[in-house]
């Protein structure tokens, strides 16, 4: 199968698909082995004996000279290296398991030809290589070190795991686990082994270093696919996008949980060799990457690359800037970013609607010309009338004499929601998918809000979406749960005073958690874990009433079926907060599942500060 590169050019403009079909082709012959997912160690939960050595490894040693299938032509060359995504071992945070597995690693896979492989090999980390003593990452960092020596790849990471390397004109960049760099709210569903180790920032650093607006062709190199929204964030893959948006990728290797090798995410081929061997070529402007096994070649992904943007035969090269920026309830920036263009002038478009339009004019709400812009410039323009808590899409396009060009997918965003006086919202921690908010509409607030969890146990901080008042002294606030929406393993819905919208800060709240019931929590200390009490488990799914009084440092949790009746859940707890405090509306995804966005809808809300003798 043939296809375009991630730059959408309309199918109506013939001058700039001619154009396309003209440009220079990439003058590099590269061959080079995908493997990943060993996993030396696993054992299939006992059902055959431990993997000490790969199957994988007789058949990557004889390929070179096998004829490839005759729509592709030719035989396989002597690799270059053989790229490995990740789960090297089984066992990376087990310390009396990984030292063994690591070494039958090494025995199969040598930095340059010295194990059972006969090829150089350059690896990254997977999620079952990782713990918090870092042990697979520093055997990485020490073989990045000999690679280096030997001349194999150009540029390492300041902290040593992740490095970059050219052949033939065509630039890598291995990021290990994903592209991320912190582990709060990009990879946090998982334990803080997981954490990226600053990958995206050496990846931007490196990109425009050594690739800057050539446009010359750009592989990652990471273990998690695009896709896995539960195993780094939503968020995390938006911050990644807006630095890739600049350059030409023409691939993304993966490993982890498979999908082949033709595969599109935001428009950008990735290619899966999980537990299976990919074996792919660049030739005569070709990406080539298809399937193999002992028992014969599998399916492949061909497309057409070109050596630069002044080669590539396109009118331009467009993206969506900055993407939406000063979002509120009817308003919005949007930008779009000139990379390149064939002739001048251009002139750049944005379109935007509720509705994705692609890159078919006639299928956009709206447009608005931005004018001719020159090459490496972000423009911008506000745009008004929009509705509140709504979707919009939103692309960029550039026109010249050469043709349309189109940035390379749409860019959501939501807008806000809107609260009568004095409701205020706020996230409380750090979002992890776009759609957090909270709207008031014919008497009732609906609040969304993604989000690891509202903090127990270890956990010093919450995450979690936050529509509330200022309450001073005692009170108490009342609330009607109307609905709640069950999309993760458990979210939170409830009412919670806090001392602040700090993520850290003292606060006791009553929860509704599916799982469990209605639970009251309370932390204590700034940044200390919370502490919860016996919950209620009758009282499971909405709709329900809640109720948190507070008396001095006194806080009580009642619950009701019927807002006249209530029962009170577990003991009062005692927390010292300061005379004024937060008080609302507080909702959680747990986003232990893909990171996503819960919804759940209050009705009969009140805050009532208490009367004064």
């Amino acid at each position: 199968m043939e296809t375009n590169t991630h730059i959408a050019i309309r199918p109506a403009t013939l001058t700039a698909c001619l154009a396309f079909a003209c440009g220079a082709a990439l003058a590099a012959d590269v061959t080079f082995f995908s493997y990943s997912d060993v996993h030396y160690g696993a054992d299939g939960g006992g059902k055959r004996p431990p993997i000490v050595q790969s199957d994988t490894v007789p058949v990557i040693n004889s390929l070179p000279d096998t004829p490839y299938p005759a729509e592709i032509g030719g035989t396989v060359d002597k690799p270059r290296a053989v790229v490995m995504q990740g789960d090297l071992i089984n066992d990376g945070a087990v310390k009396d398991k990984y030292p063994t597995q690591w070494a039958n690693y090494l025995a199969d896979f040598g930095v340059n030809g010295e194990g059972r492989c006969k090829f150089p090999v350059f690896e990254g980390v997977g999620n079952h290589d990782v713990s918090e003593d870092m042990f697979v990452f520093n055997q990485v960092k020490e073989r990045n070190l000999v690679r280096k020596q030997l001349g194999y790849i150009k540029n390492i990471s300041p902290n040593g795991y992740h490095y970059s390397w050219d052949w033939d004109g065509v630039h890598f960049v291995n990021v290990n686990l994903f592209p991320g760099d912190v582990w709060e709210g990009e990879a946090d569903a998982y334990g803080r082994g997981h954490h990226p180790q600053h990958a995206r920032e050496f990846l931007a650093d490196d990109l425009n270093r050594n690739v800057g607006d050539s446009g010359r062709p750009v592989v990652i190199v990471q273990h998690f696919r695009p896709i896995d929204e539960n195993w780094w964030t939503y968020s995390a893959a938006d911050k990644f996008h807006q630095v890739i948006q600049n350059y030409n990728v023409v691939a993304i290797l993966v490993g982890h949980q498979g999908g082949g090798v033709d595969n599109k995410w935001r428009g950008y081929n990735w290619i899966s060799s999980n537990g299976e061997l990919v074996v792919c070529r660049i030739k005569d402007g070709t990406f080539t990457a298809i399937n193999r096994s002992a028992e014969g070649w599998g399916k492949s992904m061909r497309k057409k690359i070109f050596p630069s943007w002044s080669d590539s035969g396109l009118p331009a090269v467009v993206n969506n800037g900055d993407w939406a920026t000063k979002v509120s309830s009817t308003a919005a920036t949007l930008s779009a970013r000139l990379v390149y263009q064939a002739e001048s002038p251009t002139e750049i478009t944005l379109h935007w609607g509720t509705a994705d339009g692609g890159d078919q004019p006639g299928k956009w709400e709206n447009s608005k010309p931005l004018g001719v812009q020159q090459p490496g410039a972000t423009a911008t323009a506000g745009i008004s009338g929009l509705s509140p808590r709504t979707t919009y899409y939103y692309r960029a396009s550039a026109r010249n004499a050469k043709g349309t060009a189109w940035a390379g997918a749409s860019v959501p965003f939501q807008t806000a929601g809107t609260l009568p006086s004095p409701w205020q919202q706020s996230f409380v921690g750090y979002p992890q998918r776009p759609g957090s908010g909270a709207h008031f509409s014919e008497g009732t607030i609906t609040v969304s809000g993604s989000g690891r969890d509202i903090a127990e146990g270890r956990e010093p901080i919450d995450n979690c979406q936050f529509a509330w008042q200022e309450l001073i002294g005692d009170g108490e606030l009342i609330a009607r749960i109307t609905t709640s929406e069950v999309k993760s393993r458990e979210p939170k819905v409830g009412i919670m005073m806090r001392e602040s919208s700090a993520n850290d800060a003292r606060n006791v709240a009553l929860l509704l958690i599916p799982r469990v019931g209605v639970r009251l929590s309370a932390r204590t200390e700034p940044a200390g874990g919370s502490r919860s009490l016996r919950p209620a488990p009758e009282t499971k799914t909405a709709p329900c009433w809640l109720k948190l009084v507070r008396s001095g440092d006194t806080f009580t949790g009642h619950r009701s079926e019927d807002g006249s009746t209530w029962s009170q859940v577990g003991e009062p707890v005692t927390v010292s907060m300061a005379p004024k405090v937060s008080a609302g509306l507080a909702v959680t995804a747990g986003c232990r599942d893909e990171s996503k966005v819960h919804t759940a809808t209050f009705d009969n809300v009140s805050c009532i500060p208490a009367k004064q003798p």
